[in-house]
């Protein structure tokens, strides 16, 4: 069974609470009522085989572990103030290796000031870590998928695709980068917003989902790569535009902002180097149409692979570049 078909089955089970303001898959964090104020919870779970997490450094991984846990609540315009965790680790695991991962979610938790409360210690070889955080939302109303039917602009934090070239080529995850500056911009000029934490079409896609009235028009030229995503790709042979339809997400923020109000936040919005990479319109003919670089334009009609629903690394990578060439087409290099 498919991750949302799973997650739809299990909510059935459950009543929603009559204070969660949210529906299924309409926020990236759980929006609760508790007492006067809205806030915001997330939680999620993270392993070297479903998110191809490396290792090599832990205090790098302890950063991204936490990153990655608190990217949902910036997404939904939550401020973090409090974290838990869940560690499991091999028996034999390292001091030295224990105190780096620690010295990763101590730097971004204190950049934050948020608290860690406490959590649970457990064995597993290898390692896997989930992660909870919660917060007030910060703004008048938090940040969803739910969109305006009015014109808007697409936005995206950071440049794309390091995280799903390091997967492929089996080298060490990036660090990613805390994007709080960035998010207290967000919280004032977004209509909907949603982290990139399956890649940018993961993410373009649930956005489609829950605005099924509304047309993307992403424009490829427009969309940010990081540094050396050309040369390998053609040096492999694939479009480089395969790194936007993998699993391994870099946690950017992907964010609409209404043409009416863009030209009143474009300075700040380029001074936190955010991007336009496309527009939102209510139109008969919706869905994402994919604007490629020879002119032509394909129409995504199905969700990019899902790496858990795959045998392997090596099965995952094969669809994503099938998907990458039926709707890319050879890409092309700058």
């Amino acid at each position: 069974m498919k991750e949302y078909d799973l997650i739809r089955e299990i909510a059935k089970k459950f009543p929603r609470s009559k204070f969660q303001k949210n529906a299924l898959f309409e926020c990236d964090s759980e929006i609760i009522l508790i007492g006067n104020e809205i806030w915001g919870m997330s939680m999620d779970e993270f392993s070297s085989e479903e998110d191809l997490f490396t290792a090599e450094d832990p205090v790098r991984l302890g950063n991204n572990l936490t990153v990655a846990t608190l990217s949902d609540l910036f997404a939904a315009g939550v401020e973090p103030k409090f974290f838990m965790h869940s560690i499991s680790l091999p028996r034999d695991v390292e001091r030295e290796f224990i105190d780096g991962l620690m010295d990763g979610i101590r730097k971004v938790l204190a950049a934050l000031g948020c608290a860690l409360c406490g959590g649970d210690i457990g064995t597993a070889d290898p390692w896997r870590f989930c992660g909870f955080g919660m917060g007030p939302v910060a703004s008048a109303k938090a940040l969803t998928h739910r969109l305006p039917i009015e014109p808007q602009q697409l936005w995206i934090t950071g440049k794309l695709g390091d995280a799903n070239l390091a997967a492929l080529q089996k080298t060490q995850t990036p660090e990613f980068e805390l994007r709080n500056k960035e998010t207290q911009l967000i919280r004032l000029c977004a209509s909907g917003c949603i982290d990139t934490s399956g890649g940018l079409f993961d993410a373009l896609w649930i956005l489609h989902g829950q605005n099924p009235q509304l047309r993307f028009d992403i424009r490829m030229d427009n969309i940010p790569l990081a540094e050396g995503i050309d040369s390998v790709a053609k040096a492999e042979g694939f479009p480089r535009e395969s790194v936007l339809l993998g699993g391994a997400g870099e946690y950017e923020l992907l964010f609409a902002v209404l043409e009416s109000d863009v030209s009143r936040f474009i300075n700040d919005l380029l001074s936190i180097g955010a991007t336009s990479i496309g527009t939102i319109r209510q139109h008969r003919s919706s869905g994402i149409y994919v604007h490629r670089y020879d002119g032509l334009t394909r129409i995504m009609t199905e969700a990019p692979p899902c790496p858990r629903e795959a045998a392997n690394i090596e099965e995952h990578v094969g669809s994503v570049i099938t998907m990458a060439r039926s709707l890319f087409g050879s890409g092309k290099a700058k």
